[in-house]
């Protein structure tokens, strides 16, 4: 591979210790991991790119997880991690951190070692944290051999949104971020709002890169489901403001009813997303919120090809959040046909009109814009433009990008 300075020694390697991690207990890929996954794979197929876990300042080649492979220990974690969100909330944080430690020193370790010269890249596309001492070797290994770092920050949260990560993943990812945003040769941001924020904090300078528009595919045919839903999609974190569905459904009904005796009508909502210790807000608002909860789905895991199935017999989605680096869902939605309600927190619905954008935190404009959509032509109008018009950004092209930009 060509070097910047002309020399065609240099390599290129991608550090997976998050995915090695992510890999072992997830049977499903979602958000930055989806990201960084497909990515990955999209470099070292086009480019070459070879994968690597960085341990204790040195790195071993080790094999990117494929998203459809399902390990036992996979298998058996989804319904652990189902049973321990009926934990406290600290019993969850620190058996997660146990596990994250644990599967960070023993997963992915068996590949022949790697050799790094001065120059060749080492790129960080996920998410570090996940794996306990990653960040920290990964700069070790630069100041040791002059590998050079190049990093995909997907957001700042941790460090602009301080009070939704004071767990010790929260602080581990902030700490994370920084030391590598402080050793990187090249960043790169997943939209121009977390360049902005990279720039205005760190004082660094940043390189767009969108990601690309995951292709999920259904597995059934629309008529063999009458029924049409609202569906949301993200982790139950609170940055993702789920609790201000359940107020405006249960504001809904309440209305409905008072006027026609009966609330039978109302949409059902399909929250798609895995459990998150900090999700205790979002499960007490169902349990006083009886007429809400009646008509909210929840559903913790799906594969692919059932998200693709949410989304095709779903009228439109709904993301109320608060904070967000980029918002993949929104671009889940457009490839399954989908228009979106958003707030101006979500990067990716910026400029797109397949999108109604409301103010974060609003949920009086939020409950209108959702309440104008169920009731009205525009979903199906929208999702005729989208058909027509919206043609999905594929991986090989974020690859392209971020190789022209590691050559220029």
């Amino acid at each position: 591979m060509d070097d910047p300075n002309g020399s065609s020694s240099v390599q290129h390697y991608i550090a997976i210790n998050d995915l090695l991690v992510y890999g072992a207990v997830l049977t499903r890929p979602t958000g930055i991991q989806r990201v960084a996954l497909n990515l990955a794979l999209a470099l070292h197929e086009r480019y070459g790119y070879q994968s690597v876990r960085v341990h204790h300042s040195a790195a071993r080649h080790a094999s990117i997880p494929r998203s459809d492979a399902r390990s036992l220990l996979a298998t058996l974690a989804d319904p652990l991690l189902r049973l321990l969100s009926h934990a406290p909330r600290v019993v969850q944080e620190r058996l997660r951190s146990t596990a994250r430690g644990l599967l960070s020193r023993f997963t992915g370790g068996g590949g022949d070692a790697v050799v790094f010269q001065r120059g060749d890249w080492l790129l960080v596309l996920g998410a570090p944290w996940i794996a306990p001492g990653a960040a920290t070797a990964i700069v070790q290994v630069h100041e040791r051999t002059g590998v050079r770092i190049a990093l995909l920050v997907h957001d700042l949260l941790p460090a602009t949104s301080p009070a939704w990560f004071t767990d010790a993943q929260g602080l581990t990812a902030k700490h994370d971020i920084e030391v590598l945003i402080g050793a990187a040769e090249k960043i790169f941001t997943v939209s121009k709002e977390v360049g902005v924020e990279l720039s205005e904090r760190y004082g660094r300078a940043s390189a767009l890169l969108n990601p690309a528009d995951p292709i999920i595919t259904t597995a059934r045919s629309l008529q063999s489901s009458s029924e049409r839903t609202i569906v949301s999609v993200g982790t139950l974190h609170p940055r993702k403001n789920l609790a201000a569905l359940v107020r405006i459904w249960e504001a809904w009904a309440m209305e409905v009813e008072a006027t026609t005796g009966s609330f039978a009508s109302l949409p059902t909502l399909v929250l798609v997303g895995r459990r998150h210790p900090q999700d205790g807000e979002l499960f007490s608002l169902l349990a006083t919120h009886r007429r809400a909860a009646s008509k909210i789905r929840l559903v913790h895991t799906a594969s692919d090809a059932e998200l693709a199935d949410l989304y095709a017999t779903s009228r439109f989605l709904v993301m109320p959040s608060l904070a967000e680096g980029w918002g993949l869902p929104v671009r889940e939605a457009l490839v399954a046909g989908r228009p979106s309600i958003v707030t101006d927190a979500v990067p990716a619905a910026s400029g797109l009109p397949y999108c109604e954008v409301v103010p974060a935190g609003d949920e009086v404009a939020l409950g209108e814009a959702i309440r104008r959509w169920w009731s009205g032509g525009t979903p199906e109008l929208l999702s005729e433009r989208i058909r027509e018009e919206f043609t999905p950004r594929t991986w090989e092209s974020v690859a392209a990008d971020v190789s022209s930009q590691l050559r220029s």
